[in-house]
């Protein structure tokens, strides 16, 4: 069954990334089951809604942005689905009247630091809105760091500009969402410069595990790869980096320091 679909143009994009949507997709129709209440935070559209919904005996779609919320309203109406509550509200506040046996939440960018996420999903837990059991979709992110030769001096997604990666790309963070996770984050990681560069930055990815099946990498629209120059040149040899930001803050959270080997503070 196709869906039919109305959007605001900036959300446009969101609807064309299909290999975000598709994994999302196939990652719902694994989970959720004909019995389940599912809780869709951040419905945008209402695509995720929907999916669910064929399955699902209801699903309570939220959406902050009113004007949003009446594009997934319209939506949810004209592709005649009887068992989706669409609501206009903040869904780390709303009191749902009744608990979840599966969340959807895609409120993720890079490492967490500029969707709400993480909040969203600690107020559900904190507030008792999962049964026993529930499944959230996704279940975890795991994100890596890299050192790269920056190509700009500010920071930027590392899309249709390639950054030359200088350093092997190592974990440093793990988000599981069935655990309360701080919001405020700092890391402290080594590297090796393997070659000297001009301008050295670090580049963040994130990956998303959606369930026990569906692992999801970079796409256009889902956590792009992120890059945060330094401004400073670089030799090879050993670094120290502090790592830190704020989920669900904004790209001027994230504070860098780095040490070299020979420094007196390494």
């Amino acid at each position: 069954m196709k869906l039919k679909l109305k959007v605001p143009q900036w959300h446009y994009s969101l609807l064309t990334d299909y290999e975000r949507l598709a994994i999302f997709k196939n990652a719902i129709e694994s989970v959720v089951d004909k019995d389940d209440i599912v809780f869709d935070l951040g419905t945008g559209s209402g695509i995720l809604a929907m999916i669910a919904a064929r399955k699902a005996k209801k699903v309570y779609a939220i959406e902050l942005d009113p004007f949003t919320y009446d594009y997934a309203k319209e939506n949810v109406k004209i592709n005649g689905f009887d068992n989706i509550e669409v609501i206009e509200g903040d869904a780390s506040e709303y009191n749902f009247k009744e608990k979840a046996d599966v969340v959807i939440a895609e409120l993720l960018d890079t490492a967490l630091i500029t969707e709400p996420q993480v909040k969203v999903i600690n107020s559900i837990i904190k507030r008792g809105f999962l049964k026993e059991n529930a499944r959230i979709i996704p279940a975890k992110t795991i994100s890596t760091i890299q050192l790269v030769e920056a190509r700009m001096n500010h920071i930027y997604y590392d899309e249709d500009v390639k950054s030359e990666e200088v350093s092997e790309e190592v974990i440093y963070e793990e988000v599981d969402f069935y655990k309360i996770n701080p919001i405020e984050v700092s890391y402290k990681i080594e590297l090796n410069v393997e070659k000297s560069c001009k301008n050295l930055g670090i580049k963040l990815r994130t990956y998303t595990i959606l369930d026990d099946e569906h692992v999801a990498g970079q796409t256009p629209m889902l956590n792009p790869p992120l890059v945060i120059p330094l401004n400073k040149n670089a030799d090879k040899g050993k670094v120290k980096i502090n790592l830190s930001y704020k989920r669900g803050g904004d790209l001027e959270s994230i504070k860098v320091k780095i040490w070299w080997e020979n420094d007196s503070k390494y």
